[in-house]
């Protein structure tokens, strides 16, 4: 496993830990204390969104991203390796797109101090940062996965592939 998936996949697990703690605090101070933290909701989104985001590059490198294996596995080696980078190619394009769209959005609301509309007020460029970050960093890893893919195809190592084969059974 690279070093940019185990990272990913700590700041993932790190994420979902704050989130947890903060839905028990929120938990805690509701039902002990008759309080609230006002945040929990909004920030546990945040959050969510974050760690999935981040999340994405480890399940695609890790070939845990839903294929469509069995009409992939029916191809032989040469034209699938071919297949593997033009898919890669244009996924990649699609991430790219909504990331530069989302780029787009976290501008916007950086320009005209966007803010949420919950208690907090969170300026919303800042969640807003890390959808532009993943998507690009997916776009990156569609190309990656895609290139090694086909490199192993090409000679003759379907073998590589045989995890993603395992739903058939």
């Amino acid at each position: 496993m690279a070093t940019l998936e185990r990272v990913t996949i700590f700041l993932s697990a790190l994420i979902i830990v704050l989130m947890a703690v903060l839905m028990n605090a929120e938990t805690l101070l509701r039902y002990v204390f008759n309080s609230s933290t006002r945040i929990s909701e909004e920030y546990s989104g945040y959050l969510f969104c974050a760690a999935t985001m981040i999340g994405f590059y480890p399940a695609l490198m890790q070939a845990r991203f839903l294929r469509i294996t069995p009409l992939l596995a029916m191809i032989p080696n040469k034209p699938r390796a071919v297949w593997e980078v033009v898919i890669a190619l244009l996924s990649a394009a699609f991430c790219m797109v909504v990331a530069y769209v989302c780029w787009e959005l976290f501008n916007t609301s950086r320009e005209f101090g966007s803010v949420s509309q919950e208690f907090s007020a969170t300026p919303l460029m800042y969640p807003q940062f890390i959808l532009p970050v993943g998507f690009a960093l997916l776009g990156i890893g569609m190309v990656l996965r895609g290139i090694w893919i086909a490199r192993e195809l090409w000679a003759g190592h379907s073998e590589i592939l045989e995890s993603e084969n395992d739903v058939l059974e």
